[in-house]
């Protein structure tokens, strides 16, 4: 996995910029108060992606789309070896301890992306519903 995160950053600021150019890193790393040699070594794998506050800086300004923001998310997480940086609140929340015990169970029971994607639908069909 390592370097996916900074590929994924370095064409997705491809032809966002005003009038289809790119985006600069530099103006990525000015806007995340960072070097641009600090977001090079990201963009190259050589350092591991930033946190939470910074990704969502940087889907600000690459203006990404949910889906794409959450895969930026899910690549950030890989690349650390860890959860999604948007999950780990939600996950802990001491208010969802169902949560944890679902993950847990589906994961003994070695449950695959089927489950999941049922899970996932019935969970979009709340959204449906008045």
């Amino acid at each position: 996995m390592t370097g996916e995160f900074g590929a994924y950053i370095d064409n997705k600021r491809r032809g966002r910029g005003a009038g289809g150019e790119d985006i600069k890193l530099k103006d990525i790393a000015d806007a995340m108060g960072m070097t641009a040699s600090y977001l090079s070594d990201i963009v190259k794998g050589r350092r591991n992606p930033p946190e939470m506050q910074i990704l969502e800086k940087i889907a600000l300004i690459l203006n990404l789309s949910p889906d794409e923001k959450e895969e930026m998310f899910d690549l950030a997480g890989r690349e650390r070896d860890t959860a999604a940086p948007d999950l780990p609140e939600y996950l802990m929340s001491t208010q969802l301890p169902h949560v944890r015990k679902a993950l847990r169970r589906a994961n003994e029971k070695k449950l695959g992306d089927d489950f999941w994607k049922r899970v996932f639908e019935d969970i979009s069909k709340q959204d449906e519903q008045p």
